[in-house]
């Protein structure tokens, strides 16, 4: 890879099937890739227009796209290639996965996470740049540490909102995966800032017909703005609820990778005291407990007491549901999307 081998990172990164013999179009890409993705591995997903442009190989993999580009659909890269838009490449993901998958990977998106584990060569530079105190912040990406260690858990700006989704689904000339995109929109749960967020909201939102506790009306990271007394407690002026619901209940997800240290938990019980001065009921969550069946019904209990809900047993379709959803639901977020393909065949 010519262009590759004159920066440290695509020369330490490259990889995978020799672009010697590579087409005109396969070169055009090739000597695209160092300009966003450098150790980008093959083959390379490319968007054809036409059939008889369907042709595999080891170095791209051809993507038919037959109908009218929506709007918005493309961000030029090069004079003359352009790389699909976040939400453009969510509604080719929805006609290839199920509704769950979507709404998980649309969710993503909607939210202001991400997970990313680069290659090893990568890792190593943004490691030495954050001990030396030098990874700059672009377009607000920041790492999430753990003891000062790089994780898989980034935070950035949402890349899309729930109605770009649904734009693009409503505009577009393609039959393919719109139905279960606008459908995915309006369940998606947007403004997570952690995959165990979005797990736990879709397994207490979600109406019971598709598996969730039927807790309905939640939203992501609210902003409490705290009073004068209040302020004291938590050192701050303002405090988010990770899944709240407008009678007062917070459900905290206690996550290991925000949670690794001592001062951490000391600033979670500021924040707590300060919430519940202001009339707001905390309740603490844990990975444990939506894992473990028992334990997830018990929290269901809970949380069903704290909204004054008199509990109402599950019928067996509903629990059939629930566990399908939970089984969906509570993976390896890093396997997304290969796991989603996978499951849907």
């Amino acid at each position: 890879m010519e262009l590759a081998q004159t920066s440290p990172i695509g020369a330490g990164c490259s990889h995978g099937p020799s672009w010697r013999t590579a087409g005109t179009d396969a070169r055009r890409i090739r000597d695209a890739l160092p300009v966003f993705a450098p150790w980008a591995q093959t083959p390379v997903d490319v968007l054809v227009r036409e059939h008889r442009l369907c042709h595999a190989s080891a170095l791209v993999h051809p993507c038919l796209w037959s109908a009218e580009l929506p709007f918005g659909s493309a961000i030029q890269l090069t004079d003359d290639i352009n790389v699909t838009s976040p939400a453009f490449t969510m509604l080719q993901l929805a006609s290839q996965v199920d509704l769950v998958d979507t709404i998980l990977m649309a969710s993503e998106l909607c939210g202001s996470f991400a997970v990313y584990s680069p290659p090893r060569c990568v890792a190593k530079i943004l490691q030495d740049l954050i001990e030396q105190n030098r990874l700059p912040i672009i377009g607000g990406w920041r790492p999430s540490l753990s003891n000062g260690m790089l994780t898989s858990l980034w935070s950035r700006p949402p890349l899309v909102q729930p109605f770009d989704l649904l734009e693009i689904a409503a505009t577009s000339d393609s039959r393919r995966g719109c139905r279960r995109l606008q459908k995915a929109a309006t369940l998606l749960m947007a403004n997570a800032a952690s995959p165990f967020e979005v797990q736990a909201a879709l397994l207490m939102g979600l109406p019971r017909a598709q598996g969730g506790e039927g807790y309905a009306g939640l939203r992501l990271n609210e902003e409490v703005r705290l009073s004068s007394e209040a302020k004291l407690l938590a050192g701050r002026d303002r405090c988010y609820c990770d899944l709240y619901w407008d009678n007062g209940l917070d459900i905290e997800c206690q996550s290991a990778q925000h949670h690794d240290n001592a001062e951490s938990y000391i600033s979670d019980a500021d924040r707590t005291a300060a919430l519940q001065l202001m009339g707001i009921n905390v309740l603490p969550v844990t990975y444990g407990q939506l894992k473990d069946p028992r334990r997830f019904e018990a929290l269901s209990h809970a949380v069903c007491r704290a909204h004054g809900m008199r509990w109402r047993p599950k019928t067996q379709k509903e629990l059939e549901a629930s566990q399908k959803l939970r089984d969906q639901v509570l993976v390896d977020w890093s396997l997304l999307p290969d796991l989603a393909f996978k499951r849907h065949g």
